[in-house]
């Protein structure tokens, strides 16, 4: 019986494992790495902003508070439209770092992505301290942006 038991558990596990996906890559985190290296550190503060009155951008999780994160992750955005306009899902755009590596298409590929946001659900980001940037257009044109900086332990 407990044998059973644990395989079951097991076979959970894979799954929830199988259903993981790589956003950030390896090879994404060490050229990043060495980009910094030779710009130098980048400020600590995150950016959050509407350009022309865009939607707003509310980062669900990670939140700040955040502070021991473990991968794989959950990462839940809200979009809130500005006036008559309404969120332009196709918009999303999403990059990685100060080198700004295009994650949209990994993103889109695996999470849910709507009018009013974005739920991705055991996205794998190496460890290490990570900055996302996040842009969302309405359907005047008017874009947001929304900066998530987080750490991944190991």
């Amino acid at each position: 019986m407990r044998s059973a038991l644990v395989m079951v558990m097991a076979l959970a596990l894979g799954a929830a494992q199988a259903m993981a996906f790589e956003l950030v890559s390896e090879a994404e985190v060490q050229a990043e790495q060495r980009a910094l290296a030779e710009r130098g550190p980048l400020p600590n503060v995150p950016r959050t902003r509407s350009i022309s009155l865009g939607p707003r951008i509310t980062v669900v999780t990670p939140g700040a508070a955040d502070a021991a994160l473990r991968t794989p992750l959950r990462i839940e955005l809200r979009f809130q439209p500005n006036g008559e306009a309404k969120v332009n899902p196709a918009s999303l755009k999403v990059l990685y770092g100060f080198l700004g590596v295009d994650l949209t298409a990994k993103l889109r590929e695996h999470a849910q992505v709507s009018e009013s946001g974005v739920l991705a659900e055991q996205a794998r980001i190496p460890p290490g301290k990570h900055r996302l940037r996040v842009q969302i257009s309405d359907t005047l044109g008017r874009t947001g942006e929304t900066e998530l900086r987080f750490q991944v332990n190991d």
